[in-house]
């Protein structure tokens, strides 16, 4: 099968690489291992460049340094989202928690509400619609689309499951989802996708790139502990 790939970025990132510490990973030879038998045309790489963060200043520099590896991968295209932040009001866990083991007790707590923090939200935009619209347009394309055989999405994202079931019960074209964290639910995802499987650390290990790498800017390496 002709195969292109689509990596939902936070997701892989927090759901495997992160998770097992391989965070140096060839999304290219990664492709190739979990689908061996097929042919890996495109890969898609959605994310979101990460906000500056007192606590960690070197984030973006390593997040930048792992983009340009994944640039030496002729096949690979970079699609970028955005973070957002903005203030919100949310409730304290331990208040909710306090006021509806009342109401189980029976005491009156209607009215009552629960003590509130206004807090900062910072949240990455764009990857999962981006990822649905670039899957479902490249399926329907012609050309390329005589290149598109069948797709793989590394996600658990629920939400890409109307995307998916239209490429494959609608288009009629094999859509595989490797999940990043085997823990999660894929209900949803299974019962759209042609197929569902996970993703271990051996895996992730046996898909590095190598500690050096080189670009028309020179050689560069990758982050320290990763």
């Amino acid at each position: 099968m002709r195969c292109w790939v689509y990596v939902d970025g936070f997701n892989f990132y927090h759901g495997a690489a992160k998770r097992t510490g391989h965070k140096w990973v060839d999304l290219l030879k990664l492709s190739q291992q979990v689908r061996s038998g097929d042919s890996i045309e495109r890969i898609k790489y959605f994310t979101a460049l990460v906000e500056r963060r007192t606590d960690d200043p070197d984030q973006q520099k390593r997040q930048r340094l792992y983009w340009r590896a994944l640039a030496t991968i002729p096949c690979l295209e970079r699609i970028e989202g955005q973070f957002s932040r903005h203030p919100r009001s949310m409730p304290l866990y331990d208040s909710v928690q306090t006021l509806e083991e009342l109401a189980r007790r029976g005491c009156n707590v209607e009215g009552v509400r629960p003590i509130m923090m206004r807090m900062l939200r910072s949240e990455e935009k764009g990857t999962d619609v981006n990822l649905a619209t670039h899957l479902v347009h490249d399926a329907h394309r012609t050309p390329p689309a005589d290149s598109f055989e069948g797709a793989l999405v590394i996600s658990n994202d629920s939400d890409l499951a109307e995307a998916i079931r239209i490429v494959t019960r609608e288009v009629g074209k094999r859509v595989y989802v490797c999940v990043p964290d085997s823990s999660s639910r894929i209900g949803r995802l299974a019962a759209v996708a042609t197929g569902v499987f996970g993703l271990n650390a051996s895996v992730l290990r046996d898909c590095l790139f190598p500690d050096t790498l080189a670009d028309a800017r020179g050689p560069f390496c990758k982050p320290p502990n990763w």
